[in-house]
């Protein structure tokens, strides 16, 4: 099936419309998504295809032509091959998601993390879907050049044991995301547009039951936003160069999309750990999903496993307010994102890894909250606060597979870690360290399984700390942040299995200790227990 040109722009007009952006406003908006894990050598093909050679196979192995078989020797070789096909589908599924990078760069949420604001936002493969391929519209339109995605999410989380009392809560996050491959359209070569927009609500076990703050935030998708009926995340051009060795975005995006991130944090339900330190951005201009600012960012890629990508952001006071519709462009500075990384393979088995190291600085002026212009507290000496006119923050992060356990991709045992430090007294943060070791794929039946344990700590900015301590002995009984006592630091340690129900539909049960809720000792240690649903149509 062909479309012409002009059923091409309808389609485009339309697909526009359909996720809540008027066509006139198209020439606003860009965004990119960060480049994917490299397929390992030796991944699975696609196995159990029809057809003369897969005939032949099966008479093969039953040493008989069609006349010759008997029905039972017939079941007893289809039963051996079914048992294969089935292991080679369920990781072929997993596989889909390791495909070429022009088509990992598409929206959608990966079939392997759950998590759905880390920034490679991926491309979900028909054969992972509960729709699949919709009777092959979803290949024709995509071969036409259009690409869809939309997932449901649901995460129900309950306070079991301690925090400030027990109780249960739901959220959930609906992803509609499309992409366009501008050349297949309207011959445009290495262009492509990319959208996408979220509807979220729910309620946040954080401030319902754990605590007062929600400084830590055990539901992903109640996250950074809470509760919006429709917002844009996403909305940008993309460039291709020089055999895509040099990939340019420019449209309206998160600042942190593509930068101190890794989707293996989204194995965990927790947004301090999903999908990058959210300590280092928290307070700042250095923005996360769902909120978007006007920006550009460019990536490089020389070979041999190497990158480096810098951008530049509007340090809005909006970020695309409630709705995310606020095309405004009042900068109040600007944020300067960069990172350089390497992304190997090693070994014959190609233990696949990712090692980046980065930082951004926010050029925007914020009133120091605790000290004068003169220097003094401002507690004591009430006057004016001194501006801050520079912040921001630095990371450095890994993952590595260090044992393959099958051919599919990340099936073997994972290695994750990352700290990033904060720069600014007008910051919640200090510093934050997060470990993790995932096991996806240790049974050759469920190669899409996972087994994650995560820890994280994270210091609250010390000037916060010692602002409380003063509040604390000149009398106050309710410190600054609303707290009874001065917060310094929390833990969280997480575990997570994540199970393939069906196609399309993944769950995962999860556990969660937090010590210090709140960051400091006003509520005891806290046990949630919950559960994340995502449904991929």
């Amino acid at each position: 099936m062909s479309f012409s040109l002009f059923q091409r722009a309808v389609l485009f007009g339309a697909a526009l419309s359909c996720f809540g952006v008027p066509a006139a406003a198209v020439g606003a908006g860009t965004e990119q998504v960060a480049d994917p894990a490299r397929r390992p050598a030796g991944t699975h093909a696609m196995a159990g295809g029809r057809g003369p050679h897969r005939q032949s196979s099966l008479r093969a192995q039953a040493g008989r032509s069609d006349d010759g078989i008997q029905p039972m020797q017939v079941a007893a070789v289809t039963d051996r091959v079914t048992e294969r096909l089935l292991r080679d589908v369920r990781g072929a599924v997993q596989d889909s998601t390791a495909a070429s990078q022009q088509d990992l760069a598409k929206t959608g949420v990966s079939a392997s993390a759950l998590g759905s604001s880390w920034t490679e936002v991926r491309v979900v493969p028909a054969n992972d879907r509960l729709l699949g391929s919709i009777g092959g519209w979803r290949q024709r339109l995509s071969k036409a050049g259009f690409d869809f995605t939309l997932s449901y999410m649901a995460e129900g989380v309950a306070n079991a044991v301690g925090g400030r009392r027990t109780g249960f809560d739901y959220s959930h996050q609906v992803v509609m995301g499309t992409d366009f491959d501008l050349n297949k359209l309207f011959g445009m070569q290495g262009w492509s547009f990319h959208m996408l927009g979220v509807q979220r609500a729910g309620r946040s076990v954080a401030t319902d039951y754990l605590g007062k703050t929600g400084l830590i935030q055990p539901q992903q998708d109640y996250g950074v936003g809470g509760n919006v009926l429709y917002k844009l995340v996403y909305m940008y051009f993309e460039k291709t160069l020089f055999d895509k060795k040099l990939t340019i975005d420019f449209g309206r995006m998160p600042a942190n999309l593509k930068y101190g991130t890794s989707y293996f944090g989204c194995y965990a339900l927790n947004s301090v750990i999903c999908a990058h330190p959210t300590g280092l951005s928290v307070g700042s201009k250095w923005r996360s999903w769902p909120f978007s600012q006007w920006g550009m960012t460019a990536r490089l890629n020389p070979g041999h496993g190497l990158y480096a990508q810098a951008g530049f952001f509007e340090a809005s006071a909006t970020e695309g307010g409630r709705a995310g519709f606020n095309f405004s462009f009042k900068p109040l500075g600007y944020v300067v994102p960069v990172e350089l990384g390497w992304e190997p393979a090693l070994g014959h088995d190609r233990l696949t890894g990712h090692y980046k190291i980065g930082g951004y600085i926010d050029t925007s002026n914020h009133p120091d909250p605790f000290t004068a212009f003169d220097g003094s507290p401002i507690l004591i000496s009430h006057r004016a606060a001194r501006i801050e006119r520079q912040r921001g923050a630095w990371y450095v992060g890994a993952d590595q597979m260090v044992a393959r356990f099958g051919a599919a991709k990340d099936q073997g045992l994972i290695l994750f870690g990352m700290a990033g430090w904060d720069q600014g007294a007008s910051l919640p943060g200090q510093s934050q360290y997060t470990l993790g070791i995932i096991s996806q794929g240790m049974f050759p039946s469920r190669v899409t399984d996972a087994i994650s344990l995560f820890w994280s700590w994270q210091n609250v900015n010390r000037k916060i700390t010692r602002y409380q301590e003063m509040q604390q002995d000149l009398g106050y009984t309710t410190l600054r942040g609303g707290v009874k006592l001065p917060q310094s630091n929390f833990q969280v340690l997480e575990l997570t299995y994540t199970a393939f129900i069906t196609r399309g539909l993944k769950l995962l049960p999860d556990l969660q200790y937090i010590v210090h809720p709140d960051a400091n000792r006003t509520y005891p240690n806290a046990l949630e227990a919950g559960f994340r649903l995502l449904a991929q149509f």
